[in-house]
């Protein structure tokens, strides 16, 4: 009896751990991530994304990356660069797109989306990666869009980071508007999409939870 109840426990456990692994959300959904779980770039602290939030208005999606720490405290060391990579699996069948180069066995986007923190400079200057070593003015978002094509590991680069720039940046928040467009989808679509924390390590361990997500 003992040995049953035992293995009961088990698999109960098993099964939670399955589903946490994946989280589901209509229109809207919020995803926090543990403080800590980053690498350093070039001796200066990663960017510590603690939360990423996904909302859809029936045209955009709206993606927010929360960091532990001001923007100001990551970039002023001209280290501008992706917060966090987004793979969307856009029609929900594995079987159909390219492989994310960092993670097992994840596969089937045909999009990935890279949210971007630039740095302003007073001479006008701009870098959405690294930086240019000038004064700087302030902070930026932007996002890096790029194609996948069956089976590959690298997606093509569709837009430039450059002409993407959306907000300002004065506090902990990255966020962008997204159109439905850019990744050829429409309202009542449901989705598959893995996030992965940019400067965090290069395994499974970096991603989120896996979301799918049902866009307004």
């Amino acid at each position: 009896m003992h040995r049953f109840l035992l293995l009961l426990m088990l698999c109960i456990c098993m099964a939670a751990v399955a589903f946490s692994q994946t989280v589901a959300g209509r229109h809207q959904i919020v995803l926090d991530d543990p403080v800590g779980d980053v690498q350093k770039n070039e001796g200066k602290p990663g960017k510590d994304v603690v939360k990423v939030s996904i909302t859809s208005d029936g045209e955009n999606l709206r993606i927010t990356a929360e960091l532990k720490k001001k923007v100001a405290y990551y970039l002023k060391n001209q280290l501008a660069g992706p917060v966090i990579e987004m793979h969307f699996n856009t029609d929900n069948n594995d079987a159909t797109g390219g492989i994310a180069f960092w993670g097992k066995d994840k596969k089937g986007f045909e999009y990935q989306v890279d949210l971007v923190a630039c740095i302003k400079y007073k001479n006008g200057g701009l870098a959405c990666l690294g930086g240019l070593g000038d004064e700087i003015e302030g902070f930026c978002s932007s996002y890096k869009l790029c194609q996948y094509e069956q089976d590959k590991k690298m997606p093509k680069n569709i837009n430039s980071t450059l002409n993407s720039v959306q907000k300002d940046i004065t506090g902990k928040e990255v966020e962008i508007t997204l159109p439905y467009s850019a990744i050829g989808i429409q309202s009542g679509v449901r989705m598959r999409i893995a996030i992965r924390e940019s400067d965090s390590s290069y395994d499974d361990k970096s991603y989120f939870p896996e979301v799918f997500f049902i866009v307004k």
